[in-house]
């Protein structure tokens, strides 16, 4: 069915009589929280998500369950594994000591982490490591990865690792997505500014922007309000997704948080809080794109981050022009996309409903039967 998200506002007066639609806002909130309800009674969605507009939270609210076994549902104040939106955190920290003197852009990984005996550790710069054209390989290219990443890895170990590997491009020829290139980034953090990840986060962050529920997933450590991450499967259903030792992904995909701190996260990162214009711009540009909205042919421009990890996925949206903002964080994951949809293909459509624009409800795929 389709559903137009065009806001009519009718004042009909009659006399005396008077006749007043309900504001804006709370029209925006409805439509999306039936477009929301109608995921949760397919089954199709399982998460947090949460819509602003002009600086004003709109719409936020919570589907799903936590953890499935134990019956506990999601709340907006749940932590959610964000995976490779942890990178523009390591981003921030990192032009955070440019910014101070600490770091060069135009520096080698030999300069500030000399340890590290990677090929062309003399050569690759922080900034081919920020922008991916360092060529430096990922995850990808690791024999048994879904061995590797059950065991815990200390930094030494992992720097170890990665060292082993040929270099997938020559540095700074080309771009090539390295999730390994934000483990040195988060290493090289910690080594210059003599600070832990975890204190650099909330000191120079979290603190900053007001965020509380943001913070390293350590595998071992009792952490409240920390979902549990699923996958679906076309036979079998929900099953809990596969383990993962949160070491191995560190500086690039070992971040909790909430809908309401990343909504946060975004309005300070925006508004200069971390870094001065240029580098702000910087981060902000790293991330642009041009997305469809809903089922119409506009496409509008958006800065957006997503994430995957096992068990979860998650995207932020960010409308600049507009002042609009969409976050969807979800602890169940369908790698066909036969079951559920991805949170890029749920926030398209709650941007819609903030722009006035055709989406579609959601309707349970008949391979699911």
């Amino acid at each position: 069915m389709k559903r137009y998200a065009t806001l009519i506002c009718l004042l009909v007066v009659t006399g005396a009589a008077c006749c007043q639609a309900a504001p804006v806002g709370e029209r925006t909130a409805s439509l999306i929280g039936e477009l929301m309800r109608s995921y949760e009674r397919q089954g199709m969605f399982s998460g947090a998500v949460l819509a602003a507009e002009g600086g004003e939270i709109v719409y936020e609210e919570a589907f799903g369950d936590a953890n499935r076994e134990l019956k506990v549902p999601n709340a907006v104040d749940t932590r959610f594994r964000i995976a490779s939106i942890s990178k523009p955190f390591t981003q921030i920290l990192i032009l955070q000591q440019v910014e101070d003197g600490a770091l060069d852009l135009d520096g080698s990984i030999a300069d500030y982490l000399p340890r590290y005996e990677g090929i062309a550790a003399d050569r690759i710069t922080i900034e081919q490591l920020l922008t991916h054209s360092s060529g430096i390989v990922g995850e990808w290219a690791v024999p048994e990865l879904e061995r590797i990443e059950r065991v815990y890895h200390s930094r030494d170990e992992l720097l170890e690792h990665i060292a082993g590997y040929t270099l997938w491009f020559e540095p700074g020829s080309r771009a090539g997505y390295s999730n390994f290139g934000y483990f040195l980034l988060a290493v090289i953090v910690e080594e210059v500014s003599g600070t832990s990840y975890a204190d650099l986060l909330e000191e120079r962050i979290c603190a900053p922007a007001g965020m509380e529920n943001t913070v390293i997933d350590v595998t071992t450590q009792l952490i409240e309000r920390r979902a549990a991450g699923y996958h679906y499967h076309e036979e079998r259903g929900f099953e809990n997704a596969p383990f993962i030792e949160m070491s191995f992904v560190y500086g690039y995909g070992h971040l909790l948080s909430t809908e309401r701190d990343l909504y946060l996260w975004e309005r300070a990162l925006r508004a200069g809080t971390f870094l001065s214009q240029d580098y702000t711009d910087f981060v902000l540009e790293f991330a642009a794109a041009r997305d469809p909205i809903g089922t119409s042919e506009r496409e509008v421009d958006v800065v957006r981050f997503g994430g995957s990890v096992n068990g979860f996925l998650c995207s932020t949206h960010s409308y600049m022009q507009d002042d609009r903002f969409v976050v969807v964080l979800s602890n169940a994951k369908d790698r066909s996309e036969t079951m559920l949809p991805s949170t890029f293909t749920v926030a398209r459509n709650i941007a819609a409903v903030l722009y006035g624009l055709e989406y579609e409800l959601p309707t349970r795929p008949a391979a699911s039967e």
